[in-house]
């Protein structure tokens, strides 16, 4: 029995000795608590199994010997690091346990080593399994905290070490406390119940590390193979990747970044301050101001635009998303920018936005230049609604009160409009017009009041707004129902108080300008929608007139046809002086949804194939009834009538200059696309069938 017993301690100790010093070695090299602790319980455990007595022996009687206090001395060691080592592994914060364990512990070695009085159940004993108790008690209060906690891995493995020290600790309290019993004859000294605990223990935890320890080397891996493709990424992409300290001063580059900044390596930026090298002073403390919010945790929109200086001084525009960086304390240290160059792409933009407005500048001072002499464009009609809106047009035009146009799309509003200006005390001052529904919403500000240089990217220059333009005129707001919700308030300022400040601008600006508007929508069906401000409403329906649609004022159809034909052959040199009857009857009994200007395209179309006298009706290629092909998709047909009208007029050519596609605005595939959805053809009887491309 007693070779048994010292074969059995000197196996123990050498797994212990094996466990001990892999887990000291990791404690050194990883810095974990866990590790440290495992192993000085196996180190405790080592010299515990190879102190003498290694034998059998069959009683454990006070008072002990100087060799035997020593030995039991590190048993006790064990046991008193054991709860610490279950709080570092398990992350169960409350220490309360462990304490108590540590001063039993103490309490029982120091009443252990002064019992000097022979008995069965010594009574530092029972201290012992007190202790015994607390660290069991202490190892089910982890298990059930890591299970709640979701770490249900880690937890099986102290449960199971658990679980055998729950059985030990039973026989050994049934020992102790069955006034003698087995505990007569069990090895006190060596292998005491719970003592086989120590080596189970040992096992069952140093395998969980060491799988806990594999996990932790393919994690390495991973993130090294993470580490390898973004060093990858940051070399190849075509992204400027700069980090920068709390102070703005660069920390790190990549080779995109450092060469596009105009530098050879990240040595020479490296510390350099971002802000005051790359930012021109304008720019310095507005971007400045947004790295602080960064740095202090703040959301800032994401691509930001920013104009910078590269080294050589050319100017590069970049976007950037910025990120910060957290240390492992949750402090913000740094910030991460991505950035990605635009420059191009902006110049282009630029001069395609300074030939844009170019352009508008044109047609304003031209419409204005226009409208300033007499006009050439009459009111056709002597039907009694069409008189009535006349005679209204009339009584308010000699006043500044605001007007409302209301009627269909193609009714005249933009006539009326010029009716009331040319008869109003104005005439003599520009006349602006302007298409609500036809600007971009980014635009339309800009457009109606204008900008300051510097108020956005592509502010070279100060430009005046519409209303600027208009000041001591009349405005004419085409589609005012089109209005963004958003712009309404600026506009009621302007009706209101005539004033408004310029994009960019701190200076208000006053102006004294009559406002036309007109609309084909319901204004008052879309403030109930919450649509248009009712405010708004109410102060450009001052003075309302409806303008009817053709389909109420059939009795005009034979003078506006005459009037159109005239103008038609006047326009192509064409002869066409009569109509038949049967075509003026088919005209009169269509209902005319696209109102005039669907008239004026269908008589445009007509003289330009006819050949001789008489009117050629050219009506959708004479395929089908009018009102059974637009009954389906009135705005279907009218988008055909108009590309048909333009393809006539040049000769059905697509491409090249004068050409449809440039007319319309498109492109000449998109055109072509389009022309095949709505089915329009050359006609039959010219010579080729497909349209030109030259």
């Amino acid at each position: 029995m007693e070779a048994f017993y010292t074969s059995l301690a000197l196996v123990s100790a050498g797994v212990s000795f094996a466990m001990s010093s892999v887990y000291l070695a990791l404690a050194l090299k990883k810095r974990d608590k866990s590790y440290l602790l495992f192993g000085l319980m196996g180190l405790a455990l080592v010299v515990f199994f190879l102190l003498p007595p290694t034998g059998f022996i069959l009683y454990d009687v006070p008072p002990y010997p100087g060799h035997i206090l020593l030995k039991r001395l590190f048993i006790f060691t064990y046991y008193a690091i054991t709860p610490w080592f279950i709080l570092a592994y398990s992350g169960y914060p409350k220490k309360t346990l462990a304490f108590v364990n540590l001063a039993i512990t103490i309490v029982c070695y120091g009443v252990m080593a002064f019992t000097v009085s022979p008995a069965i159940r010594p009574i530092w004993s029972i201290f012992a399994v007190a202790g015994f108790g607390c660290i069991l008690l202490l190892g089910m209060l982890a298990v059930q905290w890591q299970f709640e906690k979701g770490q249900k891995a880690s937890s099986r493995w102290l449960a199971a070490a658990m679980a055998i020290y729950g059985i030990l600790f039973l026989l050994t309290a049934t020992n102790q406390l069955s006034n003698g019993g087995l505990a007569a004859y069990w090895d006190m000294s060596l292998f005491f119940p719970m003592h086989l605990h120590s080596l189970f223990f040992m096992i069952i935890m140093g395998q969980r590390l060491v799988t806990s320890l594999l996990d932790g080397f393919r994690h390495e891996e991973a993130v090294q193979q993470k580490e390898v493709r973004w060093q990858s990424f940051m070399t190849h992409a075509p992204f400027i990747v700069i980090e920068l300290d709390k102070q703005g001063r660069i920390l790190y580059a990549n080779d995109y970044g450092t060469k596009l900044l105009g530098y050879a390596s990240l040595g020479e930026l490296r510390m350099v301050d971002w802000f005051n090298t790359f930012h021109t002073p304008n720019d310095r403390d507005h971007f400045r101001g947004l790295f602080e919010k960064v740095i202090n945790g703040q959301v800032v929109a994401d691509a930001i635009k920013v104009s910078i200086r590269n080294k050589s001084g050319d100017e590069r525009i970049i976007a950037w998303s910025n990120f910060p960086i957290p240390n492992p304390g949750g402090e913000i240290e740094s910030m991460i920018s991505i950035g990605k160059d635009l420059t191009e792409s902006e110049k282009a933009s630029r001069l395609v936005e300074v030939l844009k407005d170019e352009l508008l500048m044109e047609q304003v001072n031209f419409t204005t230049k226009e409208l300033t002499t007499p006009t050439t464009h009459a009111i056709i009609g002597s039907s009694k609604a069409l008189r009535y809106a006349i005679q209204k047009a009339q009584q308010v035009a000699t006043t500044n009160a605001p007007v409302l146009l209301e009627g269909e799309t193609g009714v005249g509003k933009e006539l009326f409009a010029n009716l009331i200006h040319e008869n109003s005390s104005r005439v003599d001052k520009p006349f602006i017009k302007v298409n609500c529904g036809a600007l971009p919403k980014e635009l339309i500000e800009d457009e109606l009041f204008g900008h300051e240089k510097g108020a956005f990217t592509s502010a070279i220059q100060s430009r005046k707004g519409r209303f600027e333009l208009a000041d001591g005129g009349t405005i004419f707001l085409d589609e005012i129902g089109e209005l963004p919700i958003d712009m309404q308030p600026k506009l009621l300022r302007v009706l209101q108080n005539g004033e408004f400040e310029r994009i960019g601008a701190q200076k208000t600006i006053k102006v004294d300008v009559r406002i036309l508007a007109a609309t084909n929508r319901d204004l008052g069906a879309m403030v109930q929608q919450g649509q248009f401000r009712a405010d708004l409403y109410y102060r450009l329906n001052v003075f309302p007139i409806t303008i009817p649609p053709l389909r109420n004022r059939k009795e005009d159809l034979p003078m506006l046809i005459n009037y159109f034909i005239v103008r038609k052959c006047k326009k192509y040199e064409k002869q066409v002086t009569e109509i038949s009857h049967a075509n003026l009857q088919r005209m009169t009994d269509y209902n005319w949804p696209g109102n005039i200007r669907e008239l004026k395209n269908v008589i445009e179309r007509s003289v330009i194939v006819s050949d001789g006298k008489a009117l050629r009706l050219d009506w959708w290629g004479d395929k089908s009834p009018p009102v059974e092909r637009l009954a389906d998709n009135t705005l279907e047909h009218i988008e055909r009538d108009h590309i048909l009208s333009i393809m006539e007029k040049c000769h059905w050519k697509i491409n090249g200059k004068n050409g449809a596609a440039e007319m319309l605005a498109m492109h000449p595939n998109t055109l072509r696309s389009k022309m095949k959805k709505l089915d329009i053809r050359r006609p039959v009887d010219s010579f080729d069938q497909s349209p030109s491309d030259d």
